[in-house]
């Protein structure tokens, strides 16, 4: 995985007087904010991006259909 375990951190002596295992846990590069991730982790984000799609354009196909046939109802 590409983010770093919070058992493997070494605090340094600020961290460890001041910090307790949650901040530990938000200090894993897991969670960074980034504007093209939107919060998400890598895998998330892989999971949920666009998919090249062997037919084309379905969605903008169908769209166009389903218009067409509204107008030639009216």
């Amino acid at each position: 995985m590409s983010y770093v375990d919070v058992k493997n951190l070494k605090p340094t002596s600020f961290e460890d007087r001041y910090f307790d295992e949650y901040d530990y846990y938000n200090l894993t590069d897991r969670y960074t904010e980034c504007a093209s991730r939107k919060g998400r982790t890598k895998k998330e984000a892989s999971c949920n991006t666009n998919r090249n799609n062997p037919a084309g354009h379905e969605r903008k196909i169908v769209e166009k259909l389903q218009n067409a046939e509204k107008k030639t109802k009216e």
